[in-house]
């Protein structure tokens, strides 16, 4: 979805987990989630909504259309890709992990993170599992210095 801007892509995503099994959020849990004012959800919504990303009715659900599920998805899976990248192959603690996948989720190309995902599948090999450990284990005691 890289026609939207960083902070629409935040809110599309929020609305995507948010949205879950059900099918639909409020804009409350939204707003909840991000840490943001409600006339700062109730703006991205409208955004989105012009986009035919999202339906709204006026003070209720919030529920995704079919092009917002799917642009939804893609960026869900771009900040999973890159926060199990940065955990489990860079051994960044969770925390951190979560908030630098938050913010190259935006900024990295598609190819980025085909290479990006074909490096972990190749590093996460069963082949590969005690090099990966021993790297790991380099990078922590590194960061122990």
């Amino acid at each position: 979805m890289r026609e939207l801007s960083t902070s629409l892509e935040d809110y599309l995503e929020a609305v995507y987990v948010l949205s879950g099994a059900g099918g639909f959020t409020r804009a409350g849990l939204v707003g909840a989630r991000l840490k943001v004012s409600k006339p700062s959800v109730n703006a991205a919504i409208k955004a989105l909504a012009a986009r035919g990303l999202l339906e709204h009715e006026r003070y209720g659900s919030v529920r995704m259309s079919p092009r917002g599920l799917k642009a939804g998805a893609e960026i869900a899976g771009r900040h999973s890709l890159l926060k199990d990248f940065f955990t489990s192959i860079l051994a960044m603690p969770g925390p951190q992990a979560e908030r630098d996948a938050c913010r190259a989720e935006h900024a990295l190309s598609p190819e980025a993170l085909r290479r990006v995902e074909g490096l972990a599948v190749f590093l996460k090999a069963p082949a590969r599992a005690r090099l990966l450990a021993s790297a790991r284990g380099a990078v922590l005691k590194g960061a122990r210095k």
